[in-house]
């Protein structure tokens, strides 16, 4: 016969009925019960248990009882609405609702069942434990049954966690579900929240807070999950328990709200129900918000009608405020507090505790100050000269002594800030006056950038410098040629002793703005682009031919990779006559073995001659020219990075690749060793051809220029001096001041006009 896992046995239940018989009976014959706790069946599962009776039995018997009388109407109203031959119920179903339906929608005509004499009581007795045990009965219904149960039976939960084999915590803690607004029973049911959560929820007494409980425990996050059992429970501690032992008001005090009574009796207090509270650890904690800030009020409310019953001065409102800026410290300005340790020397003795006795004979009263941040808190205090008066008349001297020592340290304190914030008014004040009267002045005086004194810029100059990076500085030391030691010195001294130090400034903001703002969506660098300007520098036309440079660098060195791969193909091709196998490789040195024979070498760098150089920088700018006004609008390419640096590397690479362009050839060692003996191939192909004689005008060539020269391509000079393979040194004309200026250029940046 079949098993149904939801009907699992449970407690044995011992009644007296008289006796018990067992036999099979007419499904029609049985009429549900109307105190059945268990209200929902589900269906798949109900369907599943069905196809097993139907192949192989009911496996454990129901229980029913004969028909209480109480039951004959409502049952055979019931038969005549099916029809005039429909069979009178006989018995009634106590337990195993889910198998009797099963077996219905199995095709059973007929099952087995215990027939008992039970009365109302024990019937309800052996549903609750026997149905509400099950794995599929909800917790709303289990608690619903045992509510039922003690009710109908006059037992209390004690009895019932007895009857059923449970903690009297688990009754408890299901019985408190009962407590769960509408909207939280809903949530329980449809499973938005478990039974670890609902029960935090439900130990909050008042509606809206459950609601506000509810919708922290039902939130989703980031991730789609919702707080666990152990974050809602911290939560409602948190936000919706009080400590008692803070309370402002006397907790036994049953007048000062006559519906709520004392706190020590409220139902409640943690303490009052410590089997719903395990994991909250004080027995004075209450969880009626509500009722815990009413009763605040209401004894603020006393107290403050007393104190003005008492001819008290009550303090309130904007002048509370300004006593009680903060709401951290609780300090009241210029008054000690009655009921705080904190405001005398003696830590942990509030000064009410001291003086208490001779404040009432001395007539002394206090003032009461409503706490702006919490207008239900009414303060007493004193002055500082009326506790050391009721201090000495307490013969307390130790404490007056040191009351008036703390007394006298923050007048000390006082006088100190008071003076620093003087002292900050002053600085500010001087200066603010001072460029107020400056901006005037310099407007009716015409001072103009040119008459600046150089001191003035002697300090600019050091400001820039001061505002550039470790990096920064030791780049600009490169491109002004100052060395690699205390670059940040020698960039000061270097301005500092600057034939025109409104030149040095301008270098100094020129190189501080360079810089690629890509972390900012205003990348213009306003001040490169002003100077740039001044200069004549066509900002545009530049940035083409940086462009032009770098794909010029791209192609020249594609061009060459194509050529050695070349090269290389024919130097493997089977048809020509391979080198000895004595023949070292290109990379080797041309050295003579232990016997003293002579091997030869491959030069690593061709030799180039000038005039070759000059065509293949020709070639380049001519490429530079023909690119057209599309091409040079297109974007920077991504692998291009910073302008000048990127020109500079296209520079090389075009050196490089005119250097490499020349054929290899094989030489002996004698041969290689008279070449070192003369000129390098360096110094040939730098000073090789003919020089260009001094006074001569030449044209800085743009395409060859380092970074440091860029603001020279395009100009005309005359040669000043012939530097041999160091190129020339050209007087150039200063941008501004029309003087002369001797910039070293090497041989290849320069090209007679």
């Amino acid at each position: 016969m079949a098993t149904d896992q939801h009907d699992t046995a449970t407690q044995p239940i011992s009644i007296n009925d008289g006796g018990a018989t067992m036999r099979d009976l007419a499904i029609s014959s049985i009429a549900t019960s109307l105190t059945n706790p268990r209200k929902t069946f589900d269906q798949v599962k109900l369907q599943d248990l069905a196809n097993s009776i139907a192949s192989m039995g009911v496996n454990m018997p129901i229980i029913v009882r004969p028909l209480p009388a109480s039951r004959l109407k409502d049952t055979h109203e019931a038969a005549k609405g099916k029809g005039r031959q429909a069979a009178l119920p006989e018995y009634e179903l106590v337990a195993g609702e889910r198998r009797w339906r099963a077996s219905q929608l199995a095709g059973k005509s007929s099952i087995p069942a215990i027939i008992r004499q039970l009365t109302d009581a024990q019937a309800l007795e052996v549903q609750i434990i026997e149905n509400l045990q099950r794995e599929d009965v909800s917790e709303l219904e289990e608690a619903e049954g045992y509510e039922y149960l003690m009710a109908a039976n006059q037992i209390n939960a004690d009895a019932v966690a007895e009857k059923i084999g449970k903690s009297r915590s688990y009754v408890f803690g299901r019985l408190k579900l009962l407590a769960l607004c509408a909207e939280a029973r809903d949530a329980l049911r449809e499973g938005k929240i478990d039974q670890s959560v609902a029960l935090p929820i439900a130990r909050i007494p008042s509606e809206q807070l459950q609601l506000k409980a509810l919708q922290y425990a039902t939130q989703k996050n980031y991730y789609g999950s919702s707080p666990g059992a152990r974050e809602v429970s911290s939560h409602v501690r948190n936000n919706f328990m009080l400590k008692l032992k803070e309370a402002p008001f006397d907790r036994k005090d049953a007048e000062l709200c006559a519906k709520a009574g004392a706190c020590t009796d409220c139902s409640k207090r943690t303490g009052a129900a410590p089997e719903l509270f395990t994991d909250v650890d004080s027995a004075d904690v209450c969880t009626d918000p509500p009722c815990f800030h009413n009763k605040e009020e209401l004894h603020a409310a006393r107290v403050r009608q007393a104190a003005e019953d008492q001819g008290l001065e009550v303090i309130d409102g904007r002048e509370a405020k300004s006593l009680m800026p903060s709401a951290f410290s609780g300090e009241v300005s210029g008054y000690l507090r009655l009921d705080s340790d904190k405001d005398i020397p003696i830590k942990g003795k509030p000064l009410r505790k001291i003086i208490a006795k001779v404040m009432e004979q001395s007539g002394i009263k206090p003032t009461m100050i409503v706490n702006p941040h919490d207008p239900k808190e009414l303060i007493a205090v004193l002055r500082p000269e009326q506790a050391q008066e009721l201090l000495q008349a307490a013969g307390a001297k130790k404490h007056q002594d040191k009351l008036q020592e703390q007394t006298e340290r923050e007048e000390k304190e006082a006088k100190r800030e008071q003076a620093s914030k003087d002292q900050q008014a002053y600085e500010v004040k001087w200066r603010k006056d001072l460029a107020k009267d400056l901006v005037n002045k310099v407007a009716v005086q015409g001072l103009s950038w040119e008459a600046m004194p150089r001191t003035l810029y002697e300090t600019l100059c050091k400001q820039q410098i001061t505002a550039l990076d470790a990096d920064s500085i030791r780049q600009l030391c490169d491109v002004l040629e100052l060395g690699k030691v205390a670059p940040q010195e020698a960039l000061t001294d270097w301005a500092k002793n600057h034939d025109y130090p409104d030149v040095a400034l301008m270098q100094l903001m020129v190189w501080k703005d360079r810089v690629h703002r890509t972390w900012t969506r205003d990348s213009g660098n306003e001040v490169l682009m002003c100077i740039a300007a001044e200069c004549g520098v066509d900002v545009t036309a530049f940035q083409t031919q940086i462009k032009a440079n770098l794909r010029a660098a791209k192609a020249t060195k594609k061009h060459l990779e194509a050529k050695e791969a070349a090269q290389s193909t024919q130097s493997t091709d089977p048809l020509k006559p391979q080198e000895s196998s004595s023949t070292p490789t290109p990379a080797a040195q041309a050295h003579k073995g232990r016997g003293g024979k002579k091997k030869t070498q491959v030069d690593e760098k061709p030799k180039l001659s000038a005039a070759a150089a000059q065509a293949a920088i020709a070639e380049a700018m001519q490429a530079a020219e023909a690119q057209s006004p599309a091409d040079a609008a297109e974007p920077r390419d991504a692998d291009q990075g910073d302008i000048p640096g990127a020109a500079a590397a296209a520079q090389d690479d075009v050196a490089q690749a005119v250097a490499v362009a020349q054929p290899a050839t094989v030489t002996t060692s004698e041969e290689a060793e008279s070449a070192t003996s003369t000129e390098s191939p360096a110094e040939t192909l730098a000073a090789g051809g003919e020089r260009i004689p001094v006074g001569s005008p030449v044209t800085i060539i743009r395409v060859a220029l380092d970074p440091s020269l860029a603001n020279w391509g395009g100009m005309t000079g005359n040669i000043y001096r012939d530097l041999g393979a160091k190129g020339y040194e050209v007087a150039m004309p200063h941008p501004k001041r029309g003087t002369k200026k001797f910039v070293k250029f090497s041989n290849f940046q320069v090209m007679q006009a």
